[in-house]
């Protein structure tokens, strides 16, 4: 499937999903406050991060390949106050093609969603755009989560992701199918929405999308080519020292 329509049959879900997630929301405010310039959020998704940021006095543009997705970032956005408004710009388009004839201070991809470019290709493409974008001097934030060695070895696994109840009464669970490819590096992932009314009846939806892990001095090879340094490697949000579990959170320096 394209990545421009591989969140439609979910971007209904993907607040629920996420509603409880912030912690990586305070990294990027303190980073956006710290260069004291306009901002980029690539894979923006509903506006989860950006939003916030916009209500903390951040400018900031909001681009995503999805218009479901952004369709509901843009409801979300109406709820504002209207100075917080005027601060966000959203854009519909590819990250790794995307020309917006201004630069930024900060640039930051969030929640492993570079992972979803499945060839070198394309992280490449997309890498060239930031630095693009990003002025002489400008930060660039990756995250991505590093590989677990006890899930590789498994090759494949299925686990239950938990359940949330919707507001009209119904209930949504979801469990998660995960096969690795260890020669292309590549998940194919398979999530299973379930909803059940509060008659009994259950709506099943089926998203399938594929995932490309890195290891850590790859990455810090594809943002060197890109022209960007390494400053720091975080292991999560609080700004612990990577030690291989979890996240890889790379701050870069445009050179």
């Amino acid at each position: 499937m394209e990545l421009k329509k591989l969140y439609d049959p979910v971007a209904k879900f993907y607040d629920i999903e996420h509603q409880d997630f912030r912690s990586d929301i305070p990294l990027y405010l303190e980073e956006a406050r710290k260069v004291k310039g306009p901002v980029l959020e690539l894979a923006s998704g509903t506006g989860r991060i950006t939003l916030e940021l916009a209500k903390q006095g951040i400018e900031i543009t909001g681009l995503d390949i999805s218009k479901a997705m952004l369709d509901v970032a843009k409801e979300k956005t109406s709820a504002l106050e209207p100075d917080a408004q005027k601060r966000i710009t959203w854009i519909h388009a590819d990250m790794r093609s995307f020309d917006l004839g201004r630069k930024f201070s900060l640039i930051f991809i969030p929640f492993n969603s570079f992972q979803m470019l499945e060839t070198r290709a394309d992280q490449e493409a997309c890498l060239a755009c930031v630095s693009r974008h990003l002025e002489k001097g400008g930060r660039f934030i990756l995250s991505v989560f590093a590989p677990s060695y006890d899930r590789i070895v498994k090759r494949s696994m299925f686990t239950y992701l938990g359940s949330h109840d919707l507001p009209d009464g119904s209930k949504l669970s979801r469990t998660e199918s995960a096969k690795y490819d260890h020669v292309n590096q590549m998940i194919s992932v398979e999530w299973i929405y379930d909803v059940v009314d509060p008659q009994g009846n259950l709506k099943r939806t089926l998203w399938r999308f594929p995932v490309r892990y890195l290891w850590r001095f790859e990455a810090e090879l594809l943002l060197e080519k890109a022209g960007m340094k390494v400053e720091n490697l975080y292991g999560d949000y609080s700004r612990r020292e990577f030690d291989h579990n979890g996240s890889m959170i790379f701050v870069a320096a445009k050179a």
